[in-house]
């Protein structure tokens, strides 16, 4: 019995140990000089994929599925002497200081190249060697964007991406997975963020005509002439030899962002490039109020590179700052200021696509309220944890705001365009669209052609599937929505038109419920499952349209009473819902009208 006990507590030591090895790790990464945190610094598993990032207190976590304790990982930022470091150190709290490099302003550093333009030549070669980096790679991104109004919190917005980007063409896509929103109660006009992101384009030639153009946008001739160029720092630490220069324009025209540059001259690579302009007439910050106006535009972005395959450098991260004044015509004026992290990470591993695209929204804010929030995606796919600023906002939207994941919005500016299906209320007629002007359907015969107004309806309603991998597993999120914008009912507004659309929105939840019940009975776990799940999911959305072309057909274009109501019976019997309020009102208003035909002389 003895030995037997013996054995137990050597196989749940065992179990404790494997259990220790998976413990997850967090902690702050600090100066050792200033014992100020470190923000946005990688953490990054040697020898494989994966790690994280810093948040801008300078914390981090790394999840106890990504390593193991015998890994090792390399912290590196800009700035900083890069250390690396076994994961059996970072334990719970831990805090992490990394040294700043020494700087030393030797004139020795450059004057003894005698080249006096070396300087110029350092940042532009530079340049020429990312310019030519046209790979575009897709990756996951992590997008953060807060603002204050009158230093009060005004919005936040978090979201995960699936984004194309190329060190030197720029970000080429940005596609939302998931992202939750908060708003105080104001209204306003906000900014498309991501969209004045994906125009920031560091060594692009000619840049974008709606930004200021900054050094790594022009040839070398140009950048002679409309720049001078300052040394601000020189270290040497081994084989590398480290510059920050800084990059003035020579006149103060507010079209050329000033710049500081990160170089290694031995590797021929650039850390980072911080760029900023003043009091600019920027296209994307300008008043939509007739009257109105915005000065003291200020702009500030920065772009940061993985350069672990120095041949191969990657855009790690873009950060975007900006802040105005804003002067409405009675003479109030209102400070806004903002800032946005985007970050990517797993290049070459985006999240799997989502089925049922959305399609493009006008602004940010409908880009990601289209989706539906899920805290499952939230829990999983975190790149960096929460700062003492994202928290601070989200607790004063509790009291202060709204939350907005399909919930109703405050205007029409941040309410989405796809309504939700929900068993407890109906789609109404004025939450859809207005039908196109009448278009005429033109019939050739043997004699004149005859033109005749077409008459119908357009119902389109999307059924979202959205995966997360999780392990080797998926998880998947779904809806039923209906694109209110793009949905019409060509008749004047009538109980009878409210039940067709109904069943027809009702029609698209019961094929949800079936694909999804199909999803789990298969027990799809790989990407190679997920691919025959898009083909079945395909299928059965053609089966639905042909369903409803069908229903449009056996009810004469939603007119005919009866048939509805056959119809309906058949969809609530698999739906589990009954709209018979609804359903009664169409039939009492149908025989209303019956009997005022019958009374007519």
């Amino acid at each position: 019995m003895l030995k037997f006990r013996h054995v137990i507590i050597y196989i749940l030591a065992l179990f404790s140990l494997g259990a220790y090895s998976q413990q997850a790790c967090k902690g702050v990464l600090y100066d050792v000089k200033t014992l100020d945190p470190v923000p946005f610094a990688s953490i990054k598993l040697i020898g494989k994929e994966g790690g994280m990032i810093a948040n801008e207190d300078g914390r981090y976590y790394l999840p106890a599925n990504v390593f193991l304790k015998t890994d090792s990982v390399l912290i590196s930022c800009v700035g900083y002497i890069s250390r690396k470091i076994q994961v059996k150190i970072l334990k719970d709290s831990a805090r992490i200081g990394l040294r700043p490099m020494v700087y030393d302003l030797k004139e020795i550093s450059v004057v003894a190249k005698g080249q006096p333009d070396y300087l110029y030549h350092l940042f532009y070669d530079a340049c020429l060697k990312y310019r030519r980096l046209d790979d575009i790679l897709l990756s996951k991104a992590y997008f953060s964007f807060m603002s204050e109004c009158n230093y009060e919190p005004l919005e936040i917005i978090e979201s995960y991406c699936n984004a194309s980007v190329s060190a030197g063409e720029g970000i080429c896509q940005l596609m939302p997975k998931n992202g939750r929103i908060g708003l105080t109660l104001k209204n306003f006009w906000s900014l498309n963020t991501t969209d004045i992101i994906r125009h920031l384009y560091p060594f692009t030639s000619g840049g974008h005509y709606t930004m200021p153009l900054s050094a790594g946008n022009l040839s070398y001739h140009h950048f002679r002439r409309l720049y001078d160029v300052n040394l601000v720092r020189h270290s040497s630490e081994g084989r590398n030899n480290n510059f920050i220069i800084r990059l003035v324009p020579k006149s103060d025209s507010g079209k050329l962002f000033e710049s500081t540059v990160y170089i290694n001259e031995n590797d021929n690579i650039i850390d980072r490039i911080d760029y900023s302009v003043k009091g600019i007439d920027f296209y994307y910050l300008r008043a939509q109020v007739h009257g109105d106006r915005v000065d003291s535009v200020n702009l500030a972005w920065s772009v940061t590179f993985d350069n672990s395959d120095k041949e191969h450098p990657r855009t790690s991260r873009v950060s975007l700052d900006y802040s105005l004044l804003y002067t409405e015509q009675n003479g109030n004026t209102t400070r806004l200021s903002a800032d946005a992290e985007l970050i990517f990470y797993d290049f070459n591993k985006p999240y799997l696509n989502t089925l049922g695209y959305l399609g493009d929204q006008q602004n940010d804010y409908q880009r990601i309220m289209s989706i539906p929030y899920d805290s499952v995606f939230w829990m999983y796919p975190g790149i960096t944890p929460d700062s003492k600023k994202q928290t601070r906002f989200r607790e004063f939207f509790k009291s202060n705001g709204v939350l907005l994941n399909y919930s109703n919005g405050l205007n029409k500016f941040v309410r989405s365009v796809f309504l939700p299906w929900t068993a407890d209320r109906n789609l109404e007629f004025y939450e859809l669209g207005t039908a196109p002007p009448g278009a005429k359907t033109v019939y050739i015969p043997a004699s004149r052609g005859k033109a005749e107004p077409r008459k119908g309806s357009q119902i389109l309603g999307i059924i979202l599937i959205n995966p997360v991998e999780i392990n080797d597993s998926l998880h998947i999120s779904s809806l039923t929505m209906v694109n209110a914008h793009a949905s019409y009912m060509c008749e004047r507004q009538s109980y009878r038109a409210t039940a067709f659309i109904n069943l027809i929105f009702d029609m698209y939840e019961v094929k949800r419920r079936e694909i999804v019940s199909r999803f789990h009975s298969m027990k799809y776990g790989t990407q190679t499952s997920w691919n025959e799940f898009k083909n079945l999911y395909e299928k059965e959305m053609v089966n639905l349209q042909d369903s409803i072309q069908l229903l449009y057909r056996e009810s004469w274009d939603g007119t005919n009473v009866d048939m509805i109501k056959t119809w309906y019976d058949h969809v609530s019997s698999q739906l589990g819902v009954q709209r018979m309020a609804l359903i009664q009102r169409m039939i009492v208003e149908s025989l209303d009208k019956k009997g005022q035909k019958k009374q007519k002389p």
